[in-house]
């Protein structure tokens, strides 16, 4: 459904990016829920939403303008385009500034739940070699997860060891070391699992701001105000 049949860009590409953004359902699509996010992060999410919607009003309301010519109108969306990009950049480096210190410490914590300890060394290393011993039959991997899901000390060393020393594949092992994680340390694994999506979002946001421009002024023509003779 259009909202405003017309734009300065005429493109079905810019039409449909133009509609999308001045909906609420379109806008939690591109650029993520505020309502549904966390909300150290939400407030950054909802003033993209209300720029890039409020601007996208604008651009419709300017094909209309009577007062500048269409030189003058694709000038002026180009400048409303890169006022728009630059929120977007801003809330963008926040959702992955978040996502990052997320990261940082559900892994630190986790490695102090689940990290090696020395007074346990010996215990882990049978277990590392029992471990290295069942992935190599068929029905290995469904006894490490029972072991796993029953005994700390098997979801500790899946946790901290490398992939190598317990003869896992390694997008084998770090499933499991996620499984240990969710199921000893849920609120951690929320965590690592919220970083995951945030990371997710921000390239939503690249993806939304690499359309901003294309979909708000034809370049040829906003350059052209540069020409200007003043009298």
């Amino acid at each position: 459904m259009n909202i405003e049949s017309q734009y300065l860009v005429k493109d079905p590409a810019a039409t449909g990016f133009l509609d999308t953004a001045q909906l609420d359902t379109g806008l939690a699509a591109m650029l993520g829920d505020p309502k549904g996010i966390d909300a150290h992060v939400a407030p950054d999410v909802q003033s993209a939403h209300i720029t890039l919607k409020d601007a996208a009003k604008k651009i419709a309301a300017l094909v209309g303008d009577p007062t500048r010519t269409e030189v003058q109108k694709h000038a002026a969306a180009k400048q409303l385009a890169e006022k728009v990009t630059n929120h977007l950049e801003k809330s963008k480096a926040a959702l992955e500034a978040h996502a990052e210190k997320l990261k940082a410490s559900a892994l630190a914590q986790a490695d102090l739940h689940l990290g090696p300890s020395s007074d346990r060394s010996a215990l882990h290393s049978e277990i590392r070699s029992w471990v290295r011993e069942q992935a190599k039959t068929p029905e290995g991997l469904l006894q490490v997860k029972q072991a796993m899901a029953d005994n700390d000390d098997v979801a500790a060393i899946l946790w901290h060891s490398p992939s190598f020393l317990v003869g896992l594949a390694p997008s084998v092992h770090e499933g499991l070391r996620l499984e240990a994680l969710q199921s000893r340390k849920p609120d951690l694994y929320a965590n690592l699992s919220n970083s995951v999506g945030l990371s997710k979002l921000a390239g939503k946001y690249e993806t939304a701001i690499r359309k901003v421009a294309p979909s708000f002024y034809t370049p040829s023509l906003a350059e052209q105000a540069s020409k200007r003779v003043e009298i």
